[in-house]
């Protein structure tokens, strides 16, 4: 972990510049299977999302409603607070999968932060620490990448869109028919399967 990032990296070459107050770090994993790899994501996602959750229950704090933003971002209120990358290398026989997590902790500027949000929910709350935050994420993340590996990421859907900030909004499909380009507003809707 670290206090201060300059040269981050994001999706699509995008960069990552982080002042104090984020929480960032990275670590690594292995996976044998190279269809699970761009679900790792997701599940990284999902263990943060859940970590904060339980980090404000354990603590008696106002719950912070984290959303994920479809595919690596986390949102609170609208505003971006986090960004999560995995890039994955090959050796014989293992897939080595490095992840690197940016948590807007405590830096309310230019969106918003963590702890500000807590602040508005109950003033003078106690403030998340980015250790405990940290230790609560590698706790949910074990237990999930667990579930992850042994059942694939189905067993994990429902808890992911419980998380998801998509569900129910209203977007523009741009769609190419006969060299016209057509625009349909959809709302997403998340379709479970029956087993």
């Amino acid at each position: 972990a670290t206090d201060v990032q300059f040269k981050g990296r994001g999706r699509s070459k995008n960069v990552w510049e982080s002042p104090p107050g984020c929480l960032m770090f990275s670590f690594t994993s292995q996976m044998n299977d190279a269809r699970k790899l761009p679900l790792m994501q997701y599940v990284v996602c999902l263990a943060m999302t859940e970590a904060i959750k339980d980090l404000c229950c354990a603590k008696g704090l106002p719950e912070l409603d984290v959303r994920i933003k479809w595919p690596n971002d986390l949102y609170l209120k609208g505003l971006k607070v986090g960004g999560i990358l995995c890039t994955s290398s090959y050796e014989p026989k293992v897939y080595n999968i490095c992840t690197g997590i940016g948590l807007n902790v405590d830096n309310e500027k230019p969106t918003t932060c963590l702890n500000a949000a807590l602040q508005e929910l109950k003033a003078n709350s106690p403030r998340l620490k980015r250790e405990d935050i940290l230790a609560s994420f590698f706790n949910k993340f074990e237990v999930l990448f667990d579930i992850f590996s042994n059942q694939g990421f189905q067993a994990l859907e429902e808890q992911y869109y419980n998380s998801w900030l998509h569900s129910g909004q209203r977007v523009v499909v741009q769609d190419a028919h006969e060299g016209q380009s057509v625009n349909s507003v959809v709302t997403i809707k998340v379709r479970r399967e029956l087993n």
